[in-house]
């Protein structure tokens, strides 16, 4: 039974146009539409509506991963695959979750990698009929396991079915397909599939609800005990597919499951106790107050039951002898406690890094394409025509001219500017009404410094940087560097390519920032003027890092800095949440301050970690286990908070000579552990406090009887 949805709020009907594309995929050969760097084909697994997934061998560890690829982009809902991958980044570390591994939302086509999971789906094990009550009931409690660890992190899932819950190696269940799933805290209604939804979710106007999973765990126990799911039947059937709309389907079936009456089946299954049979009961009921209020209390039912099933009346004697033999090998279990620990660690340790760098990924991946894209505009503005041939007719004059005509149109407004002038300026207009429209934030400043280095012309307009020499920036030259001012070398000449700069300190802001700049060359192909566009650094970092950064977009407060990587020792600090516009303001008005913030580097050992983890392979992201913030060194209160120890990852910024940091507190990250830890400890002793009284009163009631005895 295929999902029902509505057709707004991100969510989308499968049109005649969907399923026969689905049609034309399924016909497609046993041929990958991409190859992917690292991994190597091995045959298809699948095809869906929008792509098709295949089996594929991590080249570098030999693990089998799923990829899916999207082939056809235009028919794709992309705010429904990026809401999938962020519920899919935040759930990262449950062990019952199926992971995603690697995104590449720029590839051609686009594709997901994802944790490949032997058995397939658990719908298609009931195809053959019902499962084993005890199985039943181990599915189920690992399906609750999922939805605990994803109602932790804030998601709920809204579409939990057969189809979405994969059996691995060992037939345990690994809850898969985030793409209905809802933060929280979303008000935006997710529709689920008939026969698993709750009925109140069955509204266009819902707000997402722990309690729907409930009622979908409820329905998914009822299928795997009897074979069908509840109120299924071909009465029903026929009803819910005479409904004319969506809307009157969805009332439809609301109306089925509340008049129905709470299912029976179940309760006739061999097997099937009535503390059984009430949980599900319990879940399936139609108003959602009486209804277990999480899958946590789902879990506590069952593993409540399976404590009274337990219990035999001969208790005592089968726990007095784990007691006794627990005494003797009590050492023996700390130590296992211990290493179990250790590995616990090292696990959380690795999957905390593994989701902090698929974040350093997208997060470069994004500022990298925002470069490209500012350089891209450069480009097409100088290939026009008309504004060439201005540019080449005026800037085969001196500089200083050309400044003049600048300072002259500045102070009459009123009079006929310069072609050349006008043609730039219309140019830095229809720029910013570009950015604003897309969000993308107007850049610092536009300016165009003759090949002699000369400024000749910026907007906004500042008389501080027009007819200055900035020969000696590194976004006119492109060497590398910025020089003093009075050792320019003489052999200086503008830039050949399209260039991002060394971030600098602006001259007008005094914040860092960072230059794009492109040649202007003349007919015959000589570079007579470079033009640039400034942004600020954190502007941009903040802007393209948003989603991240948000408090709400993850269980797991992360930090995102940027450092610069071009130095083979020193590796500067660009940017940094502390960094902000407020701090670099007051720290200029102190001169030491001022630049200490500038002189901001790691340390020398974290840069010598990185180049040897990038020795082979400098386009890989980097990971660190214990990472020091060099904020946390400096002698201020508002920068104490970076101090300690960080988890970090870091990924390179395509060639630009950058590396995007993100990082997270390792005590926080690890307090799963901790918590673990402190628990087992207390139970050790409490098990050891416990067995003591027990042995005492059994050895005392003998003591008594032989005493009643005499």
């Amino acid at each position: 039974m295929s999902s029902i949805v509505a057709g707004r709020n991100d969510t989308e009907i499968q049109s005649d146009d969907d399923r026969e594309r689905s049609r034309r995929l399924s016909l497609q050969g046993n041929t990958p539409p991409a190859t992917i760097e690292g991994y190597s084909i091995v045959r298809r697994l699948g095809t869906g509506a929008y792509g098709t997934v295949w089996l594929a061998r991590e080249d570098r560890t030999g693990r089998m991963v799923a990829i899916k690829f999207y082939p056809h982009q235009r028919g794709l809902n992309w705010s429904m695959l990026s809401r999938e991958v962020e519920k899919l980044a935040a759930v990262y570390t449950s062990h019952n979750i199926v992971r995603l591994l690697d995104v590449g939302w720029n590839a051609e086509p686009p594709y997901f990698v994802m944790e490949y999971v032997e058995n397939g789906s658990l719908g298609s094990f009931l195809a053959r009929g019902r499962l084993s009550v005890d199985d039943s009931v181990r599915i189920v409690r690992e399906i609750c396991n999922a939805l605990i660890d994803a109602h932790g992190a804030g998601v709920l899932h809204c579409d939990l079915k057969p189809d979405n819950v994969l059996l691995d190696g060992q037939m345990h269940a690994r809850l898969c397909d985030f793409g209905q799933a809802r933060m929280s805290h979303e008000h935006s209604p997710a529709l689920g599939t008939l026969y698993y939804m709750a009925p109140e979710q069955a509204d266009l106007d819902a707000l997402p609800d722990a309690k729907w999973d409930v009622y979908a765990v409820g329905a998914l126990f009822y299928h795997l005990l009897t074979g069908s799911p509840p109120h299924r039947s071909e009465a029903t059937q026929r009803q819910l597919e005479a409904a004319d709309t969506l809307d009157e389907r969805l009332k439809l079936y609301q109306k089925i499951i509340c008049s129905n009456g709470p299912p029976v089946s179940h309760r006739k299954i061999k097997g099937v106790d009535g503390r059984l049979a009430d949980i599900v009961d319990r879940c399936l009921n139609p108003i959602p107050s009486n209804r277990f209020p999480s899958a946590q209390g789902v879990r506590d039912a069952l593993d409540e039951r399976a404590r009274i099933k337990s219990l035999r009346p001969l208790l005592l004697l089968g726990v007095l002898a784990p007691v006794l033999l627990m005494g003797a090998m009590l050492p023996i279990f700390m130590n296992a406690m211990h290493d179990n620990l250790r590995n616990a660690l090292e696990q959380i340790t690795t999957r905390a890094l593994e989701s902090d760098a698929l974040s350093a990924r997208l997060q470069a991946a994004a500022l990298d394409h925002e470069l490209r894209d500012r350089l891209e505009e450069l480009e097409n503005i100088l290939a026009d025509s008309e504004l060439a041939e201005a540019l080449e007719a005026s800037l085969d004059r001196d500089s200083s001219a050309l400044v003049g005509e600048v300072r002259q149109f500045e102070k009459d407004s009123a009079s006929v500017p310069p072609r050349w002038l006008a043609l730039l300026d219309a140019a830095w207009a229809r720029s910013r009404v570009t950015n604003e429209a897309h969000d993308r934030g107007v850049d610092t400043s536009w300016f165009l410094n003759h090949r002699d280095g000369i400024q000749v012309w910026r907007r906004e307009f500042s008389d501080v940087t027009l007819g200055k020499d900035f020969s000696y920036r590194d976004y006119f030259h492109g060497r590398g560097e910025d020089f003093e001012t009075d050792r320019i070398p003489e052999d200086i000449e503008p830039l050949k390519r399209p260039y991002v700069c060394n971030a600098y300190k602006s001259t007008t802001t005094g914040r860092q920032t960072v230059a794009l700049s492109v040649p202007v060359r003349n007919k015959v192909g000589e570079v007579i003027a470079v033009l640039s566009r400034s942004v600020h650094l954190g502007d941009l970092q903040v802007r393209m890092g948003r989603l991240i950064q948000q408090p709400d977009a993850d269980s797991v407060q992360r930090v995102i800095a940027l450092v610069e990587s071009r130095d083979k020792e020193e590796w500067r600090l660009l940017d940094h949440p502390y960094l902000t516009e407020s701090v670099i303001h007051a720290a200029e008005s102190n001169n030491t301050d001022a630049a200490m913030l500038e002189k901001l580097s790691l340390d020398s050992s974290t840069v010598k970690a990185i180049q040897i983890s990038q020795a082979k392979d400098r386009s890989s992201e980097v990971r660190l286990e214990l990472y020091k913030d060099p904020v946390g060194g400096l002698p201020d209160s508002a920068a104490a908070v970076y101090q300690g120890d960080w988890l970090a990852a870091m990924a390179p910024v395509s060639d630009v000579g950058w590396m995007v940091i993100v990082q997270e507190r390792r005590d926080a990250a690890l307090v799963p552990v901790q918590f673990v830890a402190e628990r087992a400890s207390r139970q050790t002793w409490l098990s050891v406090l416990t067995t003591a009284v027990a042995l005492m009163a059994v050895i005392w009631s003998f003591v008594w009887r032989a005493y009643s005895r005499g």
